[in-house]
């Protein structure tokens, strides 16, 4: 048995959960619409058309699309502001808009044009609900429209869409994966520049679904031009971001054939050089890469073998020197080469940041690969049904 004192030790431990209290004030999950995906558009009398993808849970715990249905519902609304179309969210559902489960936010290309990303996503930064890992793209054409496609493997669009910038990032270096924290620093940033996916419509033949590759070029928030999926693995590359992937190389004697390596490492050393008033940029390139499908080269022996990664750093080194000069196109610094300047030289950068877009223009780069082959895949170094 208990003695008393232990009895009274028991009750004075418990008197605090008395004063604890209850959620009586919470709502619960059948008041509640959780967003998923997010479109922003400009109207043609200039407001703002808030297109919010609410999941849609199917009677009984079933899966929705299994029966044929969405699992998800699309509410367009019209207003000056972000903050008031979301409070209108309610009058169409009947429920609370809730925020924590916020996968993709999409901006349409023409609003992104007229209005800095900043103003338009204010409500995602200040409000405690949305999630700062929320990816944000821009979307060719409407966004409205890239938010309708039905998602292919996902049970809504907005999931569906960040699985595809991930992957896109990932494993084909196609994109960059941005969300609001990102996209954050790199506008605040001393160089402002930022750059988010591109989410757009891909068709074939009859049918469409919604893809993420390339990237927007955004200068003080607003949309300035693009940079095509061909030249974002080659931008991660000097940038340092490139991970892994597959690069396709012109055969020497048969420009018409290509050939195939994987690259299993990569780390790139970009450095300003100041000459005077002048800018020189060197990039030192080093990876190590398996082959993957030969066409006309051989590696059979070290002479050979030497030989395609020559052929291979002469490549890369041309490819590298494309990007940028499409980089210097747009006039788009997309290399933080002006905030490592920065980081270098602060009172340089204070002299130079007025005239730096000219600046970038006039720069001259230097690359630099260094091949390492590991692997061929098998101990034959030449194409496998040749004699």
């Amino acid at each position: 048995m208990m003695t008393l004192k232990k009895q009274i030790w028991i009750a004075f431990c418990s008197l605090p959960l008395f004063l604890l209290t209850g959620c009586w004030d919470s709502l619960e999950l059948h008041e509640r619409s959780f967003v998923m995906g997010i479109a922003l558009d400009e109207t043609e009398d200039d407001k703002l058309q808030l297109t919010a993808q609410i999941y849609k849970p199917a009677p009984g715990g079933a899966q929705s699309n299994q029966c044929g249905q969405k699992s998800y519902v699309n509410i367009p609304i019209v207003e000056n502001t972000v903050s008031e179309a979301v409070r209108k969210i309610p009058i169409h559902l009947g429920r609370k808009a809730h925020w924590g489960h916020l996968r993709t936010i999409l901006i349409g290309e023409k609003l992104a044009r007229e209005k800095g990303v900043g103003e338009i996503l204010e409500f995602f930064y200040r409000d405690h609900e949305p999630r700062i890992t929320s990816s944000v793209m821009i979307a060719k054409g409407k966004a409205a429209d890239c938010l309708d496609q039905q998602p292919l493997m996902e049970l809504t669009t907005g999931q569906q869409l960040l699985q595809n910038e991930r992957a896109a990032n990932r494993y084909s270096q196609r994109t960059l994966e941005i969300n609001l924290l990102k996209l954050a620093k790199q506008a605040r940033s001393e160089l402002g520049n930022t750059m988010l996916p591109y989410a757009f419509i891909a068709r074939k033949d009859a049918e469409t679904s919604a893809s993420v590759a390339g990237l927007a070029l955004l200068k003080a928030g607003k949309l300035v031009g693009s940079l095509s999926s061909e030249h974002v693995d080659r931008l991660k590359m000097i940038r340092d971001e490139f991970d892994n992937g597959m690069i396709q190389v012109p055969c020497p004697t048969q420009p018409d054939k290509m050939e195939v390596v994987e690259v299993i490492s990569s780390t790139s050393t970009l450095t300003p050089v100041i000459k005077g008033d002048a800018l020189k940029v060197s990039v030192l390139t080093k990876m190590d890469i398996a082959l993957q499908e030969l066409s006309c080269s051989r590696t059979d022996d070290p002479e050979k073998e030497k030989k395609f990664a020559k052929h291979f750093e002469q490549f890369l080194e041309k490819e590298l020197q494309k990007t940028v000069a499409q980089l210097k196109k747009e006039k788009f610094d997309g290399l933080d080469l002006g905030n490592k300047l920065y980081a270098k030289d602060p009172a340089l950068w204070k002299r130079w940041k007025n005239s730096w877009e000219r600046r970038f223009v006039d720069s001259e780069f230097d690359f630099h690969v260094k091949i390492r082959m590991i692997s061929s895949g098998t101990t034959r170094g030449k194409p496998m049904l040749s004699k």
